[in-house]
């Protein structure tokens, strides 16, 4: 099964509707919510649980900055980074090549938390499905693959 960004959108509606109380608690259901989405990427990643980890970490230090933004890009980047290295031994994953832009949401605001999980959700699944992953087996030409 590929991305999932139903479920992305409905986590991140569950999210809006409730935040949590502290910048630790909103980083893990980000992360839950993200892992979740990327959780069955094809070409298959073994990084992805791990990969989680690492990003509920660095959110939950952008999360209580006063500029977040800058810091949730370089996140989703690390966790990209990490799932593509979970593509081994099979590909060569290839993270998205430029950041999310995650700013570009925060200065449109939306009506509804409904509005905003699908625009954030839109966003999150067009980005990594820039991401790529070159085929490495002995003796098979390489294809290239975008995430899906």
């Amino acid at each position: 099964m590929p991305f999932d960004p139903t479920a992305l959108q409905s986590d991140l509606e569950a999210l809006f509707a409730a935040p949590p109380a502290t910048a630790a608690a909103c980083a893990a259901a980000w992360s839950t919510a993200i892992a979740g989405y990327a959780a069955d990427v094809v070409p298959a990643s073994t990084t992805v649980e791990l990969a989680a980890a690492t990003l509920e970490t660095a959110l939950a230090t952008a999360f209580a900055s006063e500029s977040a933004a800058p810091s949730v890009d370089a996140a989703l980047m690390a966790f990209a980074a990490q799932v593509a290295v979970g593509m081994l031994p099979g590909f060569t994953g290839a993270p998205p090549p430029a950041p999310l832009g995650i700013a570009s949401l925060l200065l449109a605001p939306q009506e509804t938390h409904a509005a905003a999980a699908a625009a954030f959700a839109a966003l999150i699944d067009a980005w990594f499905r820039t991401g790529s992953a070159v085929s490495v087996p002995p003796g098979v030409p390489p294809v290239t693959v975008i995430w899906s």
